[in-house]
């Protein structure tokens, strides 16, 4: 490895560590607020915010404007190009706001439900929110430096924590989930303006930069939108409110490893993609197997412990969803050899291949869902979402063959070493289930899943490095941590040895 890629290896991991960091401490945050509130509210008040959130996760979806994506990749960024990246901004968020607040009352009659209209109307601030975080933050990832994104998702999500937490133990209602949700992206936008300062004016004079990634990226939304949220729009007609209260609850579990750890490891991949040039494949390869490292053991931990996490974050009470959690969990599995499909599309500017894959995947999902749903209701749903995510799999795997140059085996293979350290691990955490469900006590079942789970993480950790080790030490995060846990050990040396002795000889 050259000095050029050790530095870049660095810099990645570096801007890794921050964001996913970030976004830990932001899911800690909202597993702590979710801890709380399935204790103030019912299975039921969850159910009529999901309902909801379904449609504004769609509407929000379907205009996403990955304009950051496009400002990252540019040579030279310019005034011009920022206040563009603004204008489209503050243009997507008043059509997402008027079209959900249009949705509100029809989508309140279609689900027998009238207390829908008013909080997808106040739900629909949340997303017109975010689309206004100040352009200029895109200059810290083009140096790979999060910390100021970090520092504002954390700032987020602890102002939306106190507010949503008092409104709960006050009131006992669903709104106090409204309230988490809308005040989050509110503060992130205000101190985004302090972090990345832009006097913000009206332009579209650089709408030719974004106009590839507006138009594909239109049909790319659609169907990521629907792929991700058909089954939460088919299940509220089809079963009770609190069966798809646990369903959604459990479904947000299987989903926070994604939102904490893939997810904002995607930003400082697309950087490391972006100035990879003709060694695009090599360098696509070591990233989705570093993503799918530091991903994997977080899905395995719900397969294997699906009651002992709901027992902890949700009570006893949620614990007839254990069942969809460790399912769905399962499926969340398959997406490991094509977890940066996305990521490695938009840095090549290559929205049309996404966007087949995802329409072919909806394809898929779209009969299987509603046969699933209709004849088999919560258990369908769960096979018919493998069925189209293995189908999407597939599909990501011939796209990224035919971007990057890289065969299906090579791609198939990234998931080798993760899979390979999981299997001892998880047998593990299968062999003392009994003992940490047996604690009598809420504190004894805490600190016995907080033990055993940082002893399956070291052993998760010493399974990669076995398993990197065994197929030949190829290059990627496994020998950046392994070098730097190796000149740790080596400054721990030098300063342990006594004064005046040689490090060659050992002797004075």
């Amino acid at each position: 490895m050259t000095h050029e890629q050790r530095n870049l290896a660095g810099r990645v991991a570096g801007a890794g560590a921050w964001t996913v960091g970030a976004r830990l401490v932001a899911k800690l945050v909202d597993l702590a607020l979710l801890f709380f509130l399935a204790r103030f509210l019912e299975p039921a008040d969850f159910g009529l915010v999901a309902t909801a959130m379904a449609t504004v996760f769609i509407v929000e979806a379907l205009f996403e404007l990955p304009l950051s994506a496009a400002l990252v990749r540019v040579p030279d960024l310019t005034e011009e190009m920022l206040q563009t990246a603004f204008t489209l901004g503050l243009l997507r968020g008043l059509v997402v706001t008027l079209l959900l607040c249009a949705l509100a009352w029809p989508m309140a009659v279609l689900n027998a439900e009238p207390r829908l209209t008013a909080l997808m109307a106040a739900l629909a601030a949340a997303p017109a929110m975010r689309g206004l975080v100040s352009p200029r933050m895109v200059e810290y990832d083009r140096v790979f430096n999060f910390r100021p994104q970090a520092v504002l998702e954390f700032s987020g999500k602890a102002v939306a924590f106190c507010v949503s937490f008092v409104l709960a133990a006050a009131f006992h209602s669903y709104w106090a989930i409204a309230a988490a949700t809308v005040c989050g992206p509110a503060i992130v936008t205000v101190l985004s303006y302090f972090a990345a300062p832009l006097r913000p004016r009206l332009t579209l004079s650089q709408w030719p930069l974004f106009s590839n990634l507006v138009g594909w990226g239109f049909a790319v939304q659609l169907c990521s939108a629907l792929n991700w949220q058909l089954d939460r729009l088919l299940l509220p007609k089809l079963t009770p409110v609190a069966l798809f209260g646990q369903y959604s609850i459990a479904k947000q579990l299987t989903e926070t490893p994604s939102q904490a750890l893939a997810a904002p490891l995607q930003r400082p991949c697309m950087a490391a993609l972006a100035n990879a040039g003709a060694h695009v494949g090599d360098r696509y390869l070591q990233l989705n197997r570093a993503v799918s490292i530091v991903f994997a053991p977080a899905i395995a931990l719900l397969v294997v412990w699906p009651e002992p996490v709901i027992r902890v974050m949700l009570g006893d009470k949620w614990l007839p969803a254990a069942p969809w959690l460790q399912w769905m969990s399962a499926t969340m599995l398959l997406s490991l050899p094509a977890m940066l499909v996305g990521a490695l599309c938009l840095t090549m500017d290559q929205a049309r291949p996404f966007a087949v894959r995802n329409f072919f995947q909806l394809l898929v999902r779209v009969p299987a869902i509603w046969f699933g749903a209709v004849h088999f209701g919560v258990p369908g749903v769960i096979a018919a979402n493998a069925i189209a995510g293995a189908a999407g799999v597939g599909a990501s795997l011939i796209v990224v063959r035919q971007l990057a140059r890289t065969s299906i085996s090579a791609q198939l293979k990234t998931s080798l070493i993760p899979l390979a350290a999981l299997i001892p691990a998880c047998f593990f955490l299968w062999l003392v289930k009994p003992q940490v469900m047996g604690a009598s006590t809420f504190p004894g079942l805490v600190f016995g899943v907080t033990i055993y789970a940082c002893l399956f993480l070291f052993a998760y950790g010493l399974g990669v490095l076995g398993a990197w080790m065994l197929s030949g030490r190829p290059p990627g995060i496994e020998r950046h941590v392994a070098s730097v846990m190796a000149a740790f050990i080596q400054r721990s040396r030098i300063l342990r040895r006594p004064p005046g002795r040689s490090a060659a000889s050992g002797k004075p």
